[in-house]
């Protein structure tokens, strides 16, 4: 499924990129530039961090990534 669609940035990318130590959101963002274009697929990011990685690190980096 794509998820960014800014940077073409699939699901499966994505946990490819949590999988190998991606720290939650922010290591996703930085790693893959998802998120970083027009921010409509964050809420989806989050999802996935949460259901890969602790929530608690998805949610503390999703804010800060929105906060510029």
């Amino acid at each position: 499924m794509l998820v960014c669609h800014c940077h073409r940035v699939t699901d499966t990318r994505i946990a490819q990129t949590l999988a190998a130590g991606a720290d939650g959101v922010r290591g996703v963002v930085r790693a893959t530039r998802a998120g970083s274009g027009c921010g409509g697929c964050i809420p989806v990011l989050r999802q996935l961090c949460a259901e890969r990685a602790a929530a608690s690190s998805c949610a503390l980096h999703a804010d800060e990534v929105m906060a510029g």
